[in-house]
């Protein structure tokens, strides 16, 4: 996890910043090529603010051994593909730019641009066939570090898991109970809450009235039947389930990747009047609470519900 710091080139900086919208299908990959000391994530963000020395050029991240930088807004494209006005590298993709400065270390660098790539992956739909080089598109030598591992790089990005439903094995129907032969059982209970933990099943079971859920044959059988003949009485839902949440704290508020309290868990920070467009619920952590909530593009975040850092409205 890295902090994203948000420096957006200004829109008057028509040569870095086009303004043109874009729905983002892939992600291309570059090296910044510059291995001076100090040309981390940062000074190439002072560079694009400059002007780029006058150059026409511009992409969304730059990645160092220590955060990352963004330039642009993923909903407008850039000028980093080298394949023209109309290109689809140009017009459809996330550009990212990899740090190698002599002073950093660049494993770690290419190792939060996997972290970056795999977020952006998940929040835009984008597919593991559509993460690309610069030299896909022009035939540029770039990026020139990875070119030669980029099968390796490719299969650091491709570490999901597929929970695919597979069809119980037999079934035999009796008066009283449908019973499952095999462990296809626990597939199907997983496949109907989308979600392979045991903690999943067991509140599943509570919503349906079954007390003291360890998982047994008997019990997953229950809790199917019961699930079968219709979901449970829905509950009165909170006031606050799909409201904005807001910081009011003076300083930067943290907000996490998990339901956590844990400095490794922080996924970015929230100044004054910052917030979340949408809370998804309320959970439990540690002595304290907080909201998980959606960001404008459907990620998934948790902050704090403290009263004294943020408000809802």
């Amino acid at each position: 996890m890295v902090n994203i710091i948000q420096k957006f080139i200004p829109e008057s900086q028509t040569n870095q910043r086009p303004g043109g919208k874009m729905n983002p299908e892939y992600i291309t990959v570059h090296n910044t090529a510059n291995t001076n000391k100090g040309a981390d994530a940062e000074m190439h963000s002072r560079y694009l603010l400059n002007g780029a020395g006058g150059r026409t050029v511009g992409w969304h991240f730059t990645v160092d051994d220590k955060e990352v930088y963004q330039h642009l807004p993923l909903n407008e494209h850039g000028w980093h593909a080298g394949d023209g006005g109309n290109g689809t590298g140009n017009r459809k993709s996330i550009g990212i730019e990899i740090c190698e400065n002599e002073d950093g270390d660049f494993g770690k660098a290419v190792s939060n641009a996997v972290w970056l790539i795999q977020q952006l992956m998940n929040e835009h739909t984008i597919s593991i066939e559509k993460v690309v080089t610069h030299k896909h598109w022009s035939g540029k030598n770039c990026p020139r570090r990875l070119l030669d591992q980029w099968t390796g790089f490719k299969k650091r990005l491709d570490n999901s898991k597929e929970n695919t439903y597979v069809p119980p094995k037999q079934e035999v129907k009796s008066d009283k109970v449908t019973t499952y032969k095999g462990d296809s059982i626990v597939d199907y209970l997983n496949s109907i809450g989308k979600n392979s933990s045991f903690k999943a099943r067991k509140k599943y079971a509570a919503d349906y009235g079954i007390k003291n859920y360890k998982g047994t044959a008997a019990q997953n059988i229950e809790l199917l039947n019961k699930m079968r003949k219709g979901k449970p009485a829905s509950k009165p839902k909170p006031t606050y389930i799909g409201k904005r949440v807001e910081s009011i704290h003076n300083g930067q508020l943290r907000f996490y990747n998990k339901a956590s309290w844990s400095d490794a868990h922080v996924a970015g920070y929230l100044k004054k009047g910052y917030g979340f467009p949408t809370i998804v619920s309320k959970v439990k952590v540690g002595k304290g609470y907080q909201y998980k909530v959606k960001n404008s593009k459907g990620a998934t975040y948790y902050v704090t519900a403290s009263s004294k850092y943020i408000k809802v409205e």
